[in-house]
């Protein structure tokens, strides 16, 4: 009868022994999850870095190309008049910029910059170029395939300072006429999504030369 009841008593677990087995586990479960948390936040602001990169590569290309800009003329096909090709909006941009001898060796080339934001119900959209060897005459300009500058843009804001008549002081405009030539500057505005907080960049890009018709 006692040695049965010895051999019952060492068949189990104690209280004891169960609550020490309940913390070791809810100890090693508490490391494991935390590791899996450091790595995840540690993978978003990898991310979040490598996309802040991206963008700031995008913005240098950007004011290389507004840098360049040159006051060449083009036809309006309207009146058949040639007059500076340079025509500014809040959220596109035509101009003329130099090539650095890549794409366009030596040469001139004509680059529209817009928001193409149609597509996408959250509000999200791209920031876009293409690009053409320049020609005066617009009907035989040739895009290029268009080319990805930024993605997740949720803000665009182009604006344009100068003088658009003669005796006035320069002002800041959202909308810059064609017949006006080039302004002295051209302002950036760009917000684009993130994981984390969006990503504010702004440029202020001096023309290399202002020219007016």
């Amino acid at each position: 009868m006692t040695q049965d009841n010895r051999r019952d008593g060492q068949a189990g677990f104690t209280l004891v022994e169960l609550l020490i087995a309940l913390a070791v586990t809810a100890a090693i479960a508490f490391f494991v999850l935390g590791g899996l948390d450091f790595s995840r936040r540690a993978w978003e602001i990898s991310r979040g870095r490598e996309g802040a990169e991206e963008v700031d590569a995008a913005m240098t290309q950007l004011r290389g190309l507004l840098a360049r800009t040159t006051p060449a003329m083009a036809i309006d096909e309207g009146d058949r008049i040639a007059r500076v090709l340079f025509e500014g909006h809040e959220h596109r941009l035509t101009f003329v910029t130099l090539s650095e001898a890549t794409a366009f060796p030596g040469g001139s080339m004509r680059v529209r910059l817009y928001w193409d934001n149609a597509s996408d119900a959250r509000g999200r959209g791209t920031l876009m170029l293409r690009t053409a060897v320049y020609r005066s005459n617009p009907r035989l300009v040739v895009d290029a395939q268009p080319i990805v500058l930024v993605r997740d843009v949720v803000r665009l804001s182009l604006r344009y300072f100068g003088v658009i008549e003669t005796g006035r002081a320069p002002q800041w405009l959202s909308d810059w006429p064609s017949l006006r030539g080039t302004p002295q500057l051209v302002l950036v505005q760009v917000e684009v999504a993130t994981n984390g907080r969006p990503l504010h960049r702004v440029l202020q890009v001096p023309l290399r030369v202002a020219a007016a018709n």
